[in-house]
């Protein structure tokens, strides 16, 4: 469905979190489903009260993709206006695009990241064993490459010429051709990093790759994992597709978030474990800091305020990067200049509890191009990735923070958790194999469809 993109007027000051909710794929007609969203009727009207002086600020064009992982299901919303905060403009069943898989295949995606100008998104599927790639302006699907089981993350290359995917089960990077003029895709090579000789050197058994990105130096920074005991680092020569370098767990433990500095030549990395309650073990939050040019750790796993460090992105101006912790449903902002915290952030999502089983769980993030707000998926009650104890959520979906506040301002929820009876979502966390599908949202990208005024570019490598 081709849909006209709608001009945002972005409202500061609303501090109540209204949870716009739309189930399914069932009402999607012309976007304008959310006319009969569900959720809190009362917090709702309270924010069109608040708005009522709220200031108007610059319009941006942009849409927020979040991917139902539980659902096979990726949502598409654009900032509306009035009462309604969002509007779903699109939504796409994976098992009805053309996916060349069995119909009762499960899918998964996992993972979004857009080509250069936004043209086009690649979608990692960890259970479809997949890349997809859709053409952004139509939804389309346009390519369908089969790169191995656990395919966890997939980001084109700076020039878009390829799209290099993580393959957790086959210990692999995949690098996928991409002829975007000519829309077509196939797998052309592969690192097989377990057998690489530099890898095994640094002393590295486990040689997993969870994440990465690009280091402007010519070079890909990727993350191994998935645990933290199995964590490390592995640096990509672009151009030569080999590994230069490699550092074991215990030289830098990151298993999670890769994330290029926007202007200097540094890198983030992430390091997470969830606690073990039975055992009576504390969870890991931490960040690293690499530098690029030197190649040498200058921060050395720095406290997150938190357990199971994840997701981070930096604000379009460059000045804050924002870090989450899982488990814990808070995290860090950083200032990038010192690579020192500033400030704490209470919750990502809005269930907080002392009591893991009632606390949101946040996962990946992306701010809005112009800086006002910042995106944060929200995991299920039954998630279908990591440590159940830190990735179990109470509302599946995706916050919106006010980037200057702190405070979480919107609660998007696509397919309601209330539409699932207690008994359903007990079948799905038990894994029982009638169980219905239930939402459990993981990635989530930021498509600008127009120009940013934003200091940097609205995603990396910058």
């Amino acid at each position: 469905m081709q849909t006209n993109s709608t001009r945002r007027r972005f409202i500061a000051g609303s501090t109540t979190a209204g949870i716009v909710a739309v189930a399914g794929c069932l009402s999607e007609t012309d976007g304008d489903e959310t006319d009969d969203a569900t959720g809190d009727d009362d917090a709702n009207g309270d924010d069109a009260e608040e708005t009522d002086d709220a200031t108007e600020l610059e319009d941006v064009d942009y849409e927020v993709w979040a991917l139902d992982q539980g659902t096979d299901t990726i949502h598409v919303y654009e900032p509306g206006e009035g009462e309604t905060e969002f509007d779903r403009v699109e939504c796409l069943d994976l098992h009805d695009v053309g996916v060349d898989i069995a119909a009762d295949a499960d899918i998964v995606p996992h993972m979004i990241d857009f080509s250069s100008d936004y043209e086009y998104a690649a979608v990692a599927c960890t259970a479809g064993r997949r890349v997809l790639v859709f053409r952004t302006e139509d939804y389309e699907l346009v390519g369908d490459v089969e790169t191995g089981p656990g395919s966890h993350m997939a980001i084109f290359s700076p020039d878009d010429e390829y799209i290099h995917v993580d393959v957790i089960d086959e210990e692999a990077v995949a690098r996928v051709d991409a002829d975007l003029e000519n829309e077509s895709f196939e797998e052309v090579d592969r690192l097989e990093l377990a057998e690489d000789e530099t890898v095994q050197e640094a002393g590295i058994e486990s040689a997993s790759p969870i994440c990465h990105q690009f280091d402007g130096q010519g070079r890909s920074i990727h993350t191994l994992g998935p645990s933290y005991h199995d964590a490390g680092v592995v640096i990509v020569d672009h151009e030569a597709f080999e590994v230069e370098r490699a550092y074991s767990g215990d030289e830098l433990p990151a298993n999670c978030g890769t994330m290029p500095h926007f202007e200097d030549g540094k890198f983030y990395l992430t390091a997470g474990l969830p606690s073990d309650p039975e055992e009576g073990e504390d969870g890991v939050g931490e960040y690293y800091v690499y530098d690029v040019e030197a190649d040498e750790i200058v921060v050395d796993g720095e406290s997150t305020r938190g357990v199971d460090a994840h997701g981070f992105w930096f604000t379009p101006d460059g000045e804050e990067l924002w870090v989450l912790n899982r488990e814990t449903n808070d995290g860090v902002v950083v200032d990038p200049e010192t690579d020192e915290v500033v400030e704490e952030i209470d919750a990502y999502g809005p269930a907080q509890s002392d009591d893991p089983a009632e606390r949101d769980a946040p996962d990946i993030m992306w701010t809005s191009p112009d800086g006002e707000y910042m995106f944060v998926t929200l995991r299920g009650p039954a998630p279908l990735s990591g440590d159940p104890h830190a990735a179990t959520g109470v509302t599946p979906g995706f916050s919106v923070l006010d980037i200057e506040s702190r405070e979480i301002v919107d609660v998007v929820e696509p397919d309601p958790i209330d539409d699932y009876d207690d008994d359903e979502v007990q079948a799905a966390q038990e894994g029982e194999a009638d169980a219905p599908a239930i939402p459990d949202f993981h990635g989530l990208g930021v498509r600008v469809l127009g120009d940013a005024d934003g200091e940097i570019p609205n995603s990396p490598p910058f």
